[in-house]
């Protein structure tokens, strides 16, 4: 018996997320990507609408403002994401969280790189010498008042 034929992938999507047969819940809720794939999430002709909705942490139910965001649930959709980092990217079907349909996908290391620029902001940030101006100015004004005293007495 010759091996089954891979299901063909649409154009520019290295994976497929689709609805399962239950209708409530993605078909593959866990993928593991490298960085710079593209997951679309496709379905076509549901009996109930679906939508993919990025949330901000594991077990919220609704979704994160600015995130990645389908749109209004659908029952049919076609909505692709290239993920350009290392990520791990949550996410939910609004109209159906609360029966858990919830989704992950860990690109590349799953964890965002953090750099931190605070040392490199400060030194960017500072004029040189201002400090020491303004300790000039104050020890100038402090030199007038102090002479201005002196001759009132």
């Amino acid at each position: 018996m010759p091996p089954a034929d891979e299901p063909v992938l649409p154009e520019g999507c290295d994976f497929v997320v689709g609805v399962d047969d239950s209708g409530y819940a993605y078909d593959t809720p866990d993928l593991a990507i490298e960085v710079g794939q593209t997951v679309c999430w496709i379905w076509e002709d549901e009996s109930m609408g679906h939508n993919v909705a990025q949330i901000e942490n594991e077990g919220d139910t609704t979704r994160m403002l600015g995130g990645k965001y389908s749109g209004m649930s659908m029952t049919s959709v076609d909505y692709r994401v290239t993920f350009d980092k290392d990520q791990t990217f949550l996410y939910i079907c609004e109209p159906h969280v609360t029966m858990d349909m919830v989704g992950k996908v860990v690109v590349g290391t799953g964890v965002m790189e953090v750099v931190d620029n605070s040392y490199e902001d400060n030194e960017s940030n500072s004029v040189p010498g201002f400090t020491a101006g303004l300790s000039g100015m104050a020890l100038a004004a402090a030199v007038i008042m102090f002479g201005g005293r002196k001759s009132e007495l």
